[in-house]
């Protein structure tokens, strides 16, 4: 016992004091380090794992989806998307105008777009930005190509490949089911139109999204109601001119279209309940002005605004224009 006091005496002295509080000031100041250490590490690396320079491997894609989303709701819940209709590419002045420029023409545009911060986008990234939040690309804009000219595959296609970047093609079913025979037959020869097997190597590229423009329904009112037509039998009409292309993408492209293209920018009351049967998310028209596309807004997908490139005017007119009506 004698022992014990004399310890416990050695320990209170002023000196002895000091040291003790010394060793528990620096064990207190390890574990707070190690915990702050654990901390930030547990903070980080989930981030550093879901950054660009991890590895795609690295995040399984529901654990991606759910990282945009996560960061998406901390953003914009919408989204200004300009989108720029052409129509025929060539080298004939016979058709360059108001729906046909040049091929050097469609090369200015998009180094212009590259130049300036633009981002291609397709119609399903504006499908999953709408539908689950995935996030878009600074300065998104839609390019999109109607009637599947055969200038799409000769003029268009190599300059997406060159510049790395997205187009929305809508093909015409019966003009694609005439040529496809006749360029086997004649592969040498010109055709006005695409053939399946070229809709399927842009397809197939990741840089063409095929969308529809109908089977047979191109034309004066084709996609329209007639005058002396019945509701029903305009339902059943084109109803049954969009299945058959939705079917044949199907069986070509391992894929329907999501999106319709009204030709001519033809819409009758009833249009898009033929739509929402079949399956369709989207619809283009040829009204022109800016996209507002909401997060969980379907409508807001239906309908969009074209805004015609015609020869006469830059790419960066048009888009001047159409900023400039948007605000």
């Amino acid at each position: 016992m004698r022992n014990f006091f004399a310890k416990i005496r050695k320990l209170l002295k002023p000196s002895r004091r000091w040291q003790v509080m010394n060793a528990a000031f620096q064990w207190k100041t390890t574990c707070l380090s190690f915990i702050f250490t654990a901390a930030m590490l547990a903070w980080v690396l989930p981030a550093y794992a879901a950054s660009p320079q991890a590895p795609a491997t690295t995040i399984a894609p529901s654990q991606e989806d759910a990282y945009d989303a996560e960061v998406f709701f901390r953003r914009e819940k919408e989204a200004r998307v300009p989108i720029i209709m052409y129509h025929l590419v060539t080298e004939n002045s016979r058709y360059v105008g108001k729906y046909g420029i040049r091929p050097s023409q469609l090369e200015e545009d998009l180094k212009y777009l590259k130049e300036n911060g633009y981002n291609t986008v397709v119609m399903q990234d504006l499908i999953n930005f709408v539908e689950n939040g995935k996030r878009l690309p600074k300065n998104p804009i839609v390019l999109t190509f109607d009637d599947g000219n055969s200038s799409d595959y000769k003029y268009l296609f190599p300059l997406l490949k060159e510049y790395d970047m997205k187009a929305v093609i809508s093909i015409i079913g019966s003009a694609t089911d005439k040529y496809t025979p006749q360029q086997e037959k004649n592969p040498t020869a010109k055709f006005p139109n695409l053939t399946w097997p070229q809709v399927k190597e842009m397809h197939d590229s990741g840089l063409v999204e095929v969308q529809s423009h109908g089977y047979d329904v191109h034309g004066s009112a084709g996609s329209g109601k007639l005058k002396r037509e019945s509701a029903e039998t305009y339902h059943g009409r084109l109803a049954a001119d969009l299945t058959k292309l939705q079917d044949l993408c199907e069986e070509h492209l391992g894929e329907k279209p999501s999106t319709f293209c009204y030709p001519l920018g033809i819409i009758s009351k009833g249009s898009h309940a033929v739509l929402e049967e079949l399956g369709f998310v989207a619809s283009l028209s040829c009204q022109e002005g800016i996209n507002i596309i909401r997060f969980e807004e379907k409508e807001s997908l239906l309908k969009l605004n074209r805004n015609n490139r015609p020869s006469g005017r830059s790419i960066e007119e048009v888009l001047k224009d159409i900023l400039r009506k948007a605000s």
